[in-house]
């Protein structure tokens, strides 16, 4: 009986604990000024050998998430976490974000709430 009720418990606290636990933007919701804007921005991986436009100023580190919440949600992508990452950007005064790097994870109901995550980070910067 007592494993039933702690069970219930449990399954009660892991579903009570809507949406997930990282900054998420609906993408649906973003002003189409900055969607245009984020889909010019400038872009440079880590391992990139691209040689880099000269950096007037820079912004700051960002860190943007593409989750699968529920099971009926899309996959967690890089492509998802990286839209994320430019808007984040845009809105920050950024034309641009260098040394972008990507962390994926499987379940992980506890930390970010998603069934899955990738995680997009980068140093937001402006360029000349």
């Amino acid at each position: 009986f007592m494993k039933k009720i702690l069970g219930i418990i449990i399954l009660g606290f892991i579903l009570s604990s809507c949406g997930p636990r990282v900054d998420v933007i609906n993408l649906s919701t973003v002003e189409p000024d900055v969607l245009a804007k984020a889909s010019k921005l400038q872009i440079f991986k880590l391992d990139n050998a691209q040689p880099k436009p000269e950096i007037d100023q820079y912004i700051g580190e960002l860190t943007a998430y593409s989750c699968k919440h529920l099971t009926w949600d899309p996959p967690a992508s890089k492509g998802d976490a990286l839209k994320q990452l430019k808007i984040k950007a845009v809105r920050a005064g950024a034309n641009g974000v260098i040394d972008i790097t990507f962390d994926s994870r499987g379940t992980d109901t506890f930390g970010t709430n998603c069934w899955e995550s990738v995680q997009a980070s980068g140093t937001a910067v402006v360029f000349k």
